[in-house]
């Protein structure tokens, strides 16, 4: 694989995995929005196991 392709494979992970984080935290928003509530420890355990696994 060239550098070029590995460049833009990159960037579309990033891209994902931030409309992911951005998705996770409107569905938050909603949940509290609705009066669901979502334990806020949950949602940013999740966050921080998303980026904590990344490979940089």
């Amino acid at each position: 694989m060239s550098p070029a392709q590995q460049i833009l494979d990159y960037r579309k992970e990033i891209d994902d995995n931030q409309k992911q984080v951005r998705e996770m935290v409107m569905e938050s928003y909603r949940d509290i929005a609705e009066g669901k509530g979502r334990d806020y420890n949950e949602f940013f355990n999740e966050l921080e196991k998303r980026y904590s696994d990344v490979r940089v």
